[in-house]
């Protein structure tokens, strides 16, 4: 588990396979994990001073110790079976790696964001021996670690502190045109827009801001190509909700469902990162 390998790893490793059980096969340096070792987030505490209103998952900060690591499972990516076994694993070894700022355990605490309770985190609660701590809200403490460890039902949390952003994270559909609007600018933000085209879940985010649109604005928005050969798009996507509209569409195809307001919203660099053919279609809607 060390940093550092020594000659004696290596003395060690060949003792062990010439006088060891041969009942055992013995494998040196071995990667532990299919994915790299990175935390979703790490929420460093600035000062001790008065806490200030948050605007968002307000009853979260004021539970949080001097270092907090934050995991977080999304709709389209949900918490899966021994999920909260890898955050814990992360506590234990950012606790290792960082005695200077973690001089006791309660300096550290762990946080799983989900969109709500699923079998397999209750599953995974009891098999480590943890039990629920209800906080109200969708705020849980989960007790029973080495580490204190907060997990949040989003869903119920949007809901309990009326937070129209945070429904956008969850199962839920925002509500307001404040939602929609801070969607928007997060997607027409150069920094933002270039990180997330091409990673996974782009889509099913548009498909939540297309969700906002009242359905004459996402219709209005259909390119021709995007269209059944022979009829308007109303007839073939009546009744549809905003979702299935766009349902199984590529990612640049998609953004041709946005309505010209969000379009406008994209910088020029950005749309440089574009197809050829998205790209004209999309400078011809917005006149630039």
């Amino acid at each position: 588990m060390g940093s550092t390998r020594t000659a004696w790893h290596v003395l060690l490793v060949a003792l062990l396979n010439q006088r060891g059980s041969r009942r055992f096969e013995v494998r040196s340096e071995v990667p532990l994990s299919n994915e790299p070792l990175r935390a979703d987030y790490l929420l460093l505490r600035r000062s001790a001073g008065p806490s200030e209103p948050a605007g968002t998952l307000k009853k979260l900060w004021d539970l949080l110790p001097r270092d907090t690591i934050v995991e977080f499972k999304s709709i389209g990516r949900p918490y899966r079976r021994r999920n909260l076994d890898r955050l814990c694993s992360y506590l234990h070894l950012y606790c290792a790696d960082e005695p200077e700022r973690i001089e006791r355990r309660s300096d550290l605490c762990g946080v799983l964001l989900v969109p709500s309770r699923t079998r397999s985190l209750d599953a995974d609660v009891a098999e480590l021996g943890m039990e629920w701590g209800d906080l109200g809200g969708g705020y849980w403490r989960v007790e029973g670690g080495a580490f204190a460890l907060l997990i949040v039902e989003i869903d119920a949390a949007a809901e309990a502190e009326d937070d129209d952003l945070l429904r956008l994270f969850g199962h839920g559909e925002a509500r307001t045109v404040e939602a929609r609007r801070w969607l928007s600018q997060q997607l027409g933000a150069e920094e933002i827009a270039m990180e997330i085209h091409e990673l996974e879940g782009f889509d099913e985010v548009v498909r939540k801001l297309l969700a906002t649109l009242p359905p004459e604005r996402v219709l209005s928005a259909y390119a021709p190509e995007q269209r059944m050969a022979g009829l308007p798009p109303e007839q073939r996507m009546a009744g549809l909700p905003p979702e299935q509209r766009v349902a199984g569409l590529p990612p640049e195809q998609v953004l041709l469902a946005l309505p010209d307001e969000v379009l406008h919203a994209l910088s020029d660099s950005y749309l440089d990162t574009l197809s050829a053919e998205t790209r004209a279609a999309i400078r011809a809607r917005i006149g630039r």
